[in-house]
């Protein structure tokens, strides 16, 4: 059963790299409905929306460990952020997990 999840494949490659980005967009936008509308400006959300949804489309030659480690990066910021202005209750509240 895991072995499949490990075996390093162009599929598997791309599953992974899907599966990075898709957290980080879930955790801004979950991050959002927690915050309460308007936090965050409607159209950047809606940004992530889209971002989500072509997700179907990637490629694994778009995206390099770089990108995502980046964007991983941004995303770990953008939480240390809200906790200092909000608190670290939302941001723990979020996911009851260790970030990135």
């Amino acid at each position: 059963m895991f072995s499949s999840f490990f075996k390093r494949g162009k599929n598997t490659g791309l599953k992974r790299v899907r599966y990075r980005l898709e957290s980080c967009v879930n955790t801004i936008i979950d991050l959002n409905e927690r915050l309460g509308e308007g936090k965050i400006k409607s159209e950047t959300i809606e940004h992530f929306k889209k971002l989500k949804s072509s997700f179907a489309y990637l490629d694994d030659d778009m995206v390099d460990e770089k990108e995502i480690s980046l964007i991983e990066e941004a995303t770990n910021e953008l939480l240390k952020e809200i906790g200092k202005v909000y608190g670290d209750k939302i941001t723990k509240n979020l996911y009851d997990v260790t970030k990135h």
